[in-house]
This record gives C-alpha cells, sequence and structure tokens, in this order.
C-alpha cells in the first residue's frame, strides 16, 4: 500500500526508473516481501478493476481518438467517499444571512423543480414533488419544490382539498419537511383509494414517474462544472498544446472546491479539439437522466441514484468564446454574451461608445443555434460569401459546424461541376438530406445539453478578466509612462509596503519592475492592492491614471471576497465600482474601451453575482494549478498515447484517494471500504494529506496565545508590562501585582487569523455590551501563568469621520486623550487583523532609509534603498486589501464604505470621450493610411530599383557574353592567317 500511495502521489511524480531504483533500494536494505515492477503493476491493475475506473475510448466526428475518464465513476465516488459526501448539498437554498454558495443564488433556481433534486428521505420513506403528501395535522399537501430556508429543508406546498372530487388550491406555502408525516403510498393506504380529482382540475401523474427511475433507491442531482483549456504538455518553454477538460461537484461547499483534492481531471487530447470531446463528456451526463448513476451513498449509508446536468463553464476568455460559439474578442460584436458592438462607425458614435458601458441585449443558447443552422443552410448552396457575411454580421461562428460548411461548400461545388442542369435549390435539397444521414453532432453540442445555456452561463472568470486583464492594462499605461527617476522612486516605495494583512508573498520589487512586461496573476495581485498608495509625486505619470489605478484597487476585495452579506447592496456596490473603473479608462484612453472586450466584460459581473453568487466561486485558479500536475504525468508519459496514458495515471491518483479517504466500493452484494490502519495514513500523515491536496480545516481557539521561547523571554510581573499602564485593565479581575505573566508572539483572533505584535487589527472593547469596536495596533501579547486569560494591548486609533481626501479611504489618527493611547482587552475579543498603510504623501516620506540585502541566507555589504517616514501617527486603512474585506465592511460605518460615483450623468460624461475618440481615431488612420502609402512607394521604388539593377545585370551579362564569343573567334581567325601564310 504505500509503493502505490507514492507512485501516485500527484505533485511528486516518479518515473518508471525512478521507482525501480526505490524498489532495488528496498530489497538491498533487507526488507521482505519485495514485489517486482510488473508484479507491481500488475497488483495496480486488479485495484483499479475493483475500486477505480478505465479510461474509455471515443472517437470524434472528424476521427480524432482520444480517452475520458467517465465523469459518472467520479460522481459516485464523491458520494461512496464519507469525507466528500457529508458536504454534499442537494437544494437550493434562501437565506437572510450572507450568500457564498452557488445554491443560495439564482443559478439552482433557474432549473426545473423536476430538474433539481426531487425527493427528500426520512428512514425508508422517500417524498417526491408533484405528489400528495400529509401532514403531521392531517392536512393533505402537494409539495411543487423542494427548498431550504437558512439551513432549514421546506416543501414549496399547495393544499390539497376534498370535495366533490379532490380539488388543488392555487396558494404556495412554505412547510418544514418535518412536518411531512405520510408520503403518496402512505396517504393512499389511509384513505383507502386512489385520488378522485374533481373535474377540470390537471393532476400531475402519481407517482412521480422519477420514482421509476430510482427504482426505490434515493434519487439526488448533481451539478458539475466543467473546465476546459488549451495547456501545454512541458515544462520547458516549447509549448505542447494540448485540450484538456476537468471537473468539479459544485453540490460541495465552494472553499473546498478551491482545494485540489476536488478537482477531477476527464479527458485530454493534444488532437481533439473542446468540442470533440465535450461531445463525448455529453452522452456521458445525458445518459443519467435515462439510466442514473447507481452509487453507494456513504452518508446515509444507502443505496442512491444520481443525475447529472451542467450549470456553467468557467474557463478563460477565449475558451468561453468558443464554448459559446462565438468569434471571440477580434470580430466585431465582441461578446460573448450580448450583442453590444459593431462596425468603428458605430463603436466610435456617442451611442455605440456608450452601449460599450453597459450589457447589451442578451445572447441565448436557441439564437446561436439557430444561426448555426442557418449557416449549415448557407453552405448547401456552395458560397463561402453569404456565411462570412452572416458570421460578422452576429459574431456566432463554430468549429463544429464550421467543419460541416467547409464540407458542405465543396460538395456543392462539386455537384454544380458534374450536373450543370441542377439547380441550387435541387443540390441544396440533397445536401440536407445527406447531411442528416452523417452520424454525430453539426453544431456546438454544449447548446445541447439541458438546462445550459453556454451564452449566459460562462461567468466572468477574475484571474484572466481583471488580473491578467484590467491590472495588467493599468500597469502597462503605468510604466510605459514614468521616467527612470520614477521608476526607482516607485521600486522603492513599492518595496517599502507594510505586508502584514494582505493577501500577498513577499514584495521583490526590483524583479517585479525588470520583468514588468512578463508578470504572472500573484504579482497582479500584489500591485492592485498596494500600488495606489505609491504614486503620488510620479512627476511624468499623467494626473488622470491615479482615479484609474484607485477605481480599479477598491474593486478587487468586492470581486475577491468570499460572502455577500446583502445581494442588493452588493450589487449596487458592484454597478459602481465596474462603471468607475470603465470610465477611468476613458478618461485615459477611450480606445481602449472599443478595443478591449475584457473591458465590457465587466458591467456582466454584477448579473453574474446575482446567478452564480461570489465572483470567487467563478475564479479558475484552482484549475490553473492542478495544471501542474497534468504536465507531471505527460512529460513521463512515452507520447505513444498520451491522452490514455495521462488518463490512466489520473484514474489511478483518483482511486488511490478514495480508498485513504475512507471510500466505498463493492465486493459482491456488499459495500466495503479500507481497514482502520489504512485510514489512519491519511488522517494522522500531514505530509501525505499536503501531497495529497488535503487541507483539514483548521481549529484554532479564538485568544489562544503563542508564548515565546522561555530562555528568551522572562518571567515579567504586572507593573513591568505595558498593560499595567493601559485603559480597561480593571475588568480583567487581574492576578495580584505579584503575579507572573509571559509574553507572546502571536495570538489567533475569532477570523482564525494569527495576529502578531505590530499587525493591525480589529477588537471588541471592554464593555459589557462589547458592541464598541476598537482598531488598532498590536503592542503587547501577554499570557498569565494560570493560563486563564490572555490580554492584549493595542496601540489605540480612531476613525476620522470623513474619507482620506485623495484616496477615499477612512483614516486613522491617535485619540486626543493620552490615558486612551493603550487599550488592553481579552485575547479572545481580537476580532481579525486588517491592513493599513501609513500616509506617506501628507508625510511626504522620504527614500533616506537602507537594509542590507540579504543573499544566501546571510546579510552582505550591499543596500537597498527604503520609505523613512516622518511620522506615526497618520495611516491609512487600506480598502483595497482582499484579506478579511467583508469583515472590514461589517465594522466600519456605511458612510465610509460606500462608493461614489465618479461621474452621475455618465452619457453626457460618455458623449464628450467618443468625441475625443473619433478625433484621435481619425489621427490615427491617416497615420495608418499615411505609413501604408509610405511602405509602398518604398516597395515601388525598391522594385524600379531592382528593375533597373536587373536591366543593368542582363546588359553586363549580354556584354560579357559578346566579348566571349569575340575571344573564342579571335584565335580562329589568327589561325587561318598562320595557314595561309
Amino acid at each position: 500500500m504505500l509503493l502505490d500511495i507514492v507512485d501516485n502521489l500527484p505533485r511528486l511524480r516518479l518515473s518508471s526508473s525512478h521507482f525501480k531504483i526505490i524498489l532495488w533500494l528496498l530489497k538491498e536494505c533487507g526488507v521482505r516481501n519485495i514485489p517486482s515492477y510488473y508484479s507491481f503493476r500488475k497488483m495496480q491493475a486488479s485495484l483499479r478493476n475493483l475500486c477505480g475506473s478505465t479510461p474509455q475510448a471515443y472517437t470524434s466526428t472528424v476521427g480524432n481518438r482520444f480517452f475520458v475518464n467517465d465523469v459518472r465513476d467520479s460522481v459516485a465516488r464523491d458520494f461512496a467517499n464519507p469525507e466528500v459526501a457529508k458536504h454534499l448539498n442537494f437544494y437550493p437554498e434562501e437565506t437572510t444571512g450572507p450568500v457564498s454558495e452557488v445554491w443560495q443564488a439564482q443559478r439552482w433556481k433557474e432549473f426545473k423543480p423536476s430538474e433539481l433534486t426531487p425527493m427528500f428521505s426520512r428512514g425508508l420513506r422517500q417524498f417526491y414533488i408533484d405528489e400528495v403528501a400529509e401532514l403531521d395535522t392531517g392536512e393533505k399537501v402537494m409539495p411543487l419544490a423542494w427548498v431550504k430556508y437558512d439551513g432549514v429543508l421546506c416543501g414549496e406546498c399547495v393544499e390539497v382539498i376534498p370535495s366533490t372530487g379532490w380539488h388543488i388550491g392555487t396558494e404556495c406555502r412554505s412547510v418544514p419537511t418535518s412536518r411531512i408525516a405520510y408520503n403518496y403510498f402512505d396517504v393512499v393506504e389511509r384513505i383507502g383509494d386512489k385520488f378522485i380529482w374533481a373535474e377540470g382540475v390537471e393532476a400531475p401523474q402519481m407517482p412521480n414517474m422519477l420514482r421509476d427511475l430510482a427504482e426505490g433507491d434515493d434519487l439526488y442531482v448533481v451539478m458539475i462544472p466543467l473546465w476546459a483549456d488549451d495547456v501545454s504538455g512541458n515544462k520547458s518553454k516549447q509549448y505542447n498544446k494540448h485540450i484538456n477538460m476537468y471537473m468539479v461537484n459544485s453540490n460541495l461547499p465552494g472553499q473546498l472546491l478551491q482545494q485540489e483534492y476536488f478537482v477531477r481531471f476527464v479527458s485530454t487530447s493534444p488532437n481533439a479539439t473542446s468540442p470533440e470531446q465535450f461531445s463525448a463528456i455529453k452522452a456521458q451526463i445525458q445518459s443519467t437522466h435515462t439510466k442514473p448513476i447507481r452509487c453507494f451513498n456513504a452518508e446515509t449509508q444507502r443505496n442512491c441514484c444520481v443525475i447529472l446536468r451542467v450549470p456553467s463553464l468557467p474557463a478563460d476568455n477565449p475558451q468561453q468564446s468558443e464554448e459559446a460559439s462565438h468569434l471571440g474578442g477580434n470580430a466585431n460584436l465582441k461578446c460573448r454574451r450580448c450583442m453590444v458592438g459593431g462596425c468603428h462607425e458605430h463603436t466610435e458614435s456617442d451611442e455605440g461608445y456608450h452601449a460599450l458601458h453597459l450589457v447589451g441585449i442578451a445572447r441565448t443558447a436557441a439564437e446561436t443555434k439557430k444561426t448555426l443552422l442557418e449557416q449549415l443552410d448557407l453552405a448547401m448552396y456552395g458560397v463561402k460569401a453569404p456565411i462570412e457575411k452572416l458570421q460578422t454580421a452576429t459574431g456566432v461562428k463554430d468549429k463544429v459546424a464550421q467543419y460541416w460548411i467547409d464540407i458542405l461548400i465543396d460538395r456543392a461545388q462539386n455537384l454544380k461541376a458534374e450536373s450543370p442542369g441542377k439547380t441550387d435549390e435541387v443540390i441544396a435539397n440533397e445536401l440536407r438530406v445527406w447531411l442528416e444521414e452523417q452520424p454525430g453532432d453539426k453544431v456546438n453540442p454544449l447548446l445541447d445539453i439541458e438546462g445550459l445555456d453556454p451564452n449566459r452561463d460562462t461567468p466572468v472568470e477574475i484571474l484572466h478578466t481583471i488580473l491578467l486583464g484590467i491590472v495588467k492594462y493599468v500597469w502597462h499605461m503605468l510604466y510605459t509612462s514614468w521616467s527612470t527617476q520614477d521608476q526607482d522612486l516607485f521600486v522603492i516605495r513599492l518595496q517599502s509596503t507594510d505586508l502584514d494583512g494582505l493577501t500577498s508573498p513577499p514584495i521583490r520589487a526590483a524583479y517585479m519592475i525588470q520583468y514588468k512586461n512578463n508578470l504572472i496573476g500573484k504579482h497582479f495581485k500584489t500591485l492592485m492592492q498596494t500600488m495606489v498608495f505609491h504614486m503620488h509625486g510620479l512627476v511624468t505619470v499623467p494626473p488622470e491614471m491615479f482615479p484609474l489605478v484607485k477605481s480599479v484597487s477598491v474593486l478587487g476585495p468586492l470581486l475577491w471576497a468570499g460572502e455577500m452579506d446583502d445581494t442588493k447592496q452588493y450589487t449596487e456596490d458592484l454597478t459602481i465600482l465596474t462603471a468607475n473603473v470603465l470610465d477611468t479608462f476613458g478618461d485615459n484612453d477611450p480606445a481602449r474601451i472599443i478595443n478591449k472586450m475584457k473591458l465590457h466584460l465587466l458591467p456582466h459581473l454584477v448579473e453574474d453575482a446575482v446567478r452564480f453568487g461570489p465572483p470567487i466561486r467563478n475564479s479558475t485558479e484552482v484549475f490553473e494549478g492542478f495544471n501542474a500536475i497534468f504536465r507531471l504525468c505527460s512529460v513521463l508519459s512515452n507520447h505513444q498515447a498520451p491522452s490514455r496514458d495521462i488518463a490512466m495515471k489520473f484514474a489511478s491518483m483518483d482511486r488511490l484517494k478514495h480508498v485513504l479517504s475512507g471510500g466505498y466500493w463493492k465486493e459482491g452484494d456488499t459495500w466495503v471500504c479500507a481497514g482502520s490502519n489504512v485510514l489512519a495514513v491519511l488522517k494522522s500523515k500531514p505530509i501525505i494529506q499536503r501531497h495529497l491536496g488535503w487541507v483539514s480545516p483548521k481549529k484554532t481557539v479564538p485568544g489562544q496565545i503563542r508564548l515565546e521561547a522561555k530562555k528568551k523571554s522572562p518571567v515579567l510581573q504586572w507593573a513591568e508590562t505595558q498593560a499595567s499602564s493601559s485603559n480597561f485593565t480593571d475588568i480583567f479581575e487581574l492576578a495580584p501585582v505579584a503575579s507572573k505573566w509571559y509574553s507572546g508572539i502571536s495570538l489567533f483572533a475569532q477570523s482564525g487569523d494569527a495576529c502578531k505584535k505590530g499587525s493591525w487589527i480589529c477588537a471588541h472593547d471592554a464593555s459589557v455590551s462589547r458592541k464598541n469596536i476598537l482598531f488598532g495596533r498590536l503592542l503587547e501579547i501577554l499570557s498569565p501563568e494560570s493560563g486563564v486569560m490572555g490580554i492584549a494591548v493595542l496601540e489605540h486609533f480612531m476613525i476620522s469621520e470623513r474619507l482620506h481626501p485623495n484616496f477615499d479611504m477612512p483614516v486613522l489618527h491617535r485619540p486626543d486623550a493620552a490615558e486612551n493611547q493603550h487599550v488592553s482587552v481579552a485575547a479572545s475579543a481580537v476580532l481579525f487583523r486588517f491592513s493599513a498603510q501609513h500616509d506617506c504623501r501628507i508625510a511626504n516620506c522620504q527614500p533616506t532609509a537602507s537594509k542590507a540585502i540579504v543573499q544566501e541566507r546571510s546579510e552582505t555589504s550591499r543596500t537597498i534603498s527604503l520609505l523613512e517616514h516622518a511620522d506615526d501617527s497618520h495611516f491609512i486603512i487600506n480598502m483595497a486589501a482582499l484579506h478579511n474585506a467583508t469583515l472590514l465592511r461589517r465594522v466600519l460605518p456605511r458612510a465610509l464604505t460606500v462608493p461614489r460615483q465618479l461621474y452621475p450623468d455618465r452619457k453626457a460624461h460618455h458623449t464628450e470621450r467618443a468625441a475625443t475618440l473619433r478625433i484621435s481615431q481619425l489621427t490615427k488612420r491617416a497615420r495608418t493610411q499615411e505609413k501604408r502609402r509610405n511602405t509602398l512607394a518604398q516597395k515601388a521604388a525598391q522594385g524600379r530599383v531592382a528593375e533597373e539593377l536587373d536591366l543593368e545585370r542582363s546588359e553586363t551579362e549580354s556584354e560579357d557574353e559578346g566579348e566571349a564569343a569575340d575571344q573564342n573567334k579571335r584565335p580562329v581567325t589568327q589561325k587561318r592567317k598562320r595557314t595561309r601564310q
């Protein structure tokens, strides 16, 4: 078993040669019963047949062959895994608290009740929708849907009334399932007869037809978002293109889905396109609608059936355009979600430019499919021009349809050549019959998945759209505008940033500037949170850049927030912030608005937040990270059958994770799992958890203190502590003055943050009500010898009533009264840590400090310049920080966090910018035309010179040939003369 674990660690892949060396080493060390390499592989194959799955081979319509790990097997393992099954949620939820999950948003509620989980079970009874049930009061009702209300499962029920025949009421009410006592079969047995409905009553068929699918087992519906992208199979720079597909089970909480453990590999191919692979996956998903997955539910310890549905298609923007049968960002109609855009005459007009800042008329899957079928029909007449014109006018183009379009055009042209007497309509009819007879998809297979609309269900992805899009644009505009002196000053300021409370790795400012054209997501995430504080005094940077940087910075925390406290307020704030970003982009460069599709996608974030929940739930960072595992599998493949080899390896890794997690598999008629010793490997070995991508939930106790080493920290008497002279100490009922105290390094806040000395923290005050919130910098952490209650001493700061005049962020200042400078609170009263930055703009801090450069873990004689803060009193709460952004907004007054529209009359402002745009674009096109004319003139001149050179060369060659001929003739003449003589 241990050898199997070593061979299946996702991020520690071993080649066959490595593994053979390990086997040899174990034998040399005298370990008994070491298998040979081939017997070990044979054992793994037997385990795969016992509790794993085997990749299935598919051949696409185009003829490409690839292998797919069955998504049905992946979902079945989720149910049979006790570590996963306990987290599964099957019902949409209405909540009065924060919205953090997709089932709390609107997307699940868009499905019909019969397309969601149609039943719940209690004991051996199953209660289905559209069936009569009886409450504990004896009242007859008919549940129409199951919905959770703040975690309590309820039925949306209408009353069933006995009269002259049974009647169905019209008023719907929510009834907790705990009150539903008897199901349909119980009710029929209790009334002694079937229901005779009154005349005119349209009652659903009873019992529910879905019972026949389940065959007595529990029936669930699982949502599986499908991710696809092109990924290099090499670790080197040489690109080795593969089209990969992964999936997750979105019935699991969003926090779990950010772990690699819950990502499932589906397929890969260096040859088959994503539509070809989607076609195979579509067939697997649709098969569950008539033949559900049969599996074991480890949570209920009962057999169950599962139907699969696809709620969304997370990916980067080019891939999502392909999935939506859209031309992409270079089309006239650039948006896959709506019909906004057009030719440059329209987009540069007042109305067209304004429309790019808003959501346009929505695209739908039905209209997209209709357009593709129209393109196929046009292809049957053998002319390309009408098809290309339609694609340009609609922005709709599809790889699958294009494959058939090319074939149809060729066949139509050949038929016309072979039979000139046939009319175009006759040939088109023949091709319609021929196309109908061809197997496989004729258009994008995603357009035919029930309940999925690729145009609407491709939510905006914040990694590629925000970090690698919006922030990257801002960064480029910034560094291309500054001088060398401004750049050096920015580097010093960036390196001096206080990182405490930020979601950021240690900053390497010099590296980021040196490779400013090649930064990646983590760098842009750092810049988004920090660069707004470092732009003052950069002489060569246009003043319009600061509002742009500020608007982008404050947008980030809303998008990376894991919860939406109030969906209505959240979407209102998001609408204003995205509008500010677009308007400030227009102030700096209005041409970007018409050229960059990612900018137009910002307004679509509002709709996505309502439908899918917090935008962070649609982030693809976990999939991008999972690509590293794929590359390791690809590198170790012999590349003869890469799709099969990689799929086999991922199936083996999934099988191992399933066994170690306590997952069940079937032996005969019994569901079994691994023994306790095997299960202990994952539960008790953190190194194995880390390598399998499993993140155990943090178990922190609020107020728990980590103490300094006793050798480094002497015991303190009460009078020696900062707390002894602080305010509010009387509430602690402190030990006598002679009591002993120990100094702490850090403490755990209620949020789970580890707060160190110097951290900016938020805490409850010492009053009985604990309603007042304190802000300050952690000065001292004390733990009494008795260990009863720790103390946190804060440098107390007050929140100004007004925002900072430049940054529009809350300002921290010291209190006026000297006695309130230091405040002591219970360590358990610390709420969370946040980011605060020194107000260097007002204090005019200069780069006069220095720090030794560390190389090879040792300080060198070389130094780097840093900012030296002019005071220790002026600080700003960093509202651009991602960490604890939601918690911070809960404790701050709404007046200090509400966003403000930069331009109340946006349309008038856009009209002004459109006028500027038309002038700049006209000048740009004139320059382009002039450049083109010059280029053509140069080429023409070069052509004339070449002609003259060719003429000269030809003349020279002819002269040379003539001289050669003369020389050949002269000896003969002289010889003749000699002969005469």
